[in-house]
């Protein structure tokens, strides 16, 4: 996706949405940033062992602390989720979860 559809897939679902606030009282909003593309890492333990995957994801929104919550999108804009920070020598973001939809992924932080 480019970053003008990424722009266009968060128009359309935001739309008449902007005023809901989450839990930690921030609107909508206020939450969205210009799209980037950052990656993040995909952190799974099987049998004792940690396997990590590095995802590349669109980057839409974020609390306003630098260490909160932060809105990502799939590649190909399939389903909106959550990142936060994880261990200190993590090289990126941690995925916390998918959530469906941008709205959804919002009030989930």
């Amino acid at each position: 996706m480019t970053v003008e559809e990424v722009r266009e897939l968060i128009r359309a679902q935001s739309v008449d949405r902007l005023a809901t606030t989450n839990d930690h009282r921030i609107s909508l909003k206020q939450a969205l940033i210009p799209p980037q593309k950052i990656s993040v890492i995909a952190r799974l333990v099987e049998r004792g062992k940690v396997k990590d995957q590095t995802v590349n994801v669109w980057l839409v929104g974020q609390e306003s602390s630098g260490d909160g919550y932060r809105i990502i999108m799939r590649e190909d804009g399939s389903a909106f989720g959550l990142a936060s920070g994880g261990f200190p020598t993590d090289k990126h973001l941690m995925l916390v979860g998918w959530y469906g939809d941008l709205v959804s992924a919002f009030v989930n932080m």
